[in-house]
């Protein structure tokens, strides 16, 4: 198990290496170091004996509101489930990814998709994002936690990205960003924009809790490609994106 995981780690270094280089005018070493820092925070992730932490998700805007939502995530390997506080669950195991909105009464089930980009909130390992929108990556050591920092072209909405994590476990300790939808120019007055989103991770565990909890089986069923919600879910407006 220990030489399969090595192996994954070589491989998606190499992948997001490759994404690098081709993306953003950074020196290689630069490049190398921030893809290799990267591939072990996403393999700190996959704790295949289960992986159970709380992010507390802030965002504060420009017109001086803000908004909060607490998340509750269990982890192994790909298979994710997280409640949060805005009455929101996503349950995913191999075969499925199902959103829940239960003050809404509605649900989608999907294909799994990386579990990463619910964390980070953007699908930062894309290439599509590296060309549109990065000049380049750079490490700093910040107290006792390392700091992975995107830079951004002007035009680019993102103007800052930072993941903070523990250099010896590669734990993710917050992700902080901030956002503009005209890019390096100033918002009108009123604005909500720019707005910035403070992540914070906390109460890692492992092992808690079994496989069960990434079954969707007490949600709904699926007979010859068609998807319905079984009780107390029956209610539930349920989407089927399985072949989008």
């Amino acid at each position: 198990m220990l030489n399969i995981n090595n192996l994954c780690l070589k491989l998606l270094i190499l992948l997001v290496t490759g994404c690098g280089l081709k993306a953003a005018a950074q020196p290689v070493s630069d490049a190398f170091q921030c893809s290799m820092e990267l591939g072990k925070i996403k393999m700190a992730l996959q704790d295949t004996t289960g992986l159970s932490f709380q992010a507390e998700y802030v965002v504060s805007y420009n017109d001086a509101t803000s908004k909060t939502v607490s998340y509750q995530y269990r982890l192994s390997k790909h298979k994710m489930h997280y409640t949060a506080s805005d009455s929101t669950e996503v349950i995913q195991n191999y075969a499925y990814n199902l959103a829940l909105d239960h003050r809404q009464h509605r649900a989608v089930v999907s294909r799994p998709v990386d579990i990463f980009k619910y964390l980070t909130n953007i699908n930062i390992t894309d290439l599509s994002f590296y060309k549109l929108l990065v000049t380049g990556r750079s490490l700093s050591d910040t107290g006792n936690y390392r700091k992975l920092s995107y830079h951004f072209k002007p035009a680019s909405p993102y103007r800052s990205y930072d993941i903070i994590y523990d250099p010896v476990s590669y734990r993710i300790q917050a992700i902080q960003y901030s956002f503009n939808m005209n890019g390096a120019q100033g918002a009108p007055a009123g604005s909500k924009m720019p707005f910035h989103v403070t992540v914070q991770f906390s109460n890692y565990n492992t092992g808690a809790f079994g496989d069960d909890v990434f079954a969707t089986t007490g949600y709904f069923t699926r007979k010859q490609g068609n998807c319905k919600m079984v009780a107390p879910y029956s209610n539930y407006e349920l989407i089927n994106s399985l072949h989008q």
